[in-house]
């Protein structure tokens, strides 16, 4: 049986993919945010049954 995991998006506000991870336990699931341009960007959850859940943020550097 293969295992599915839940994987994690970095997206910018155009849609594309910064960065991806798969979501582990006891794991550091960090994006490194600092390198990023102020704007909006959206963290997107891919569940193993297919349900996707995204949260919208902002950042500003000031």
């Amino acid at each position: 049986m293969i295992e599915m995991r839940t994987k994690i998006f970095l997206k910018d506000s155009q849609g594309r993919i910064l960065e991806m991870h798969d979501l582990e336990d006891n794991a550091n699931n960090e994006f490194d945010i600092d390198k990023l341009n102020d704007g909006v960007y959206f963290i997107e959850l891919i569940l193993p049954q297919g349900k996707a859940i995204t949260h919208q943020f902002k950042i500003n550097h000031n």
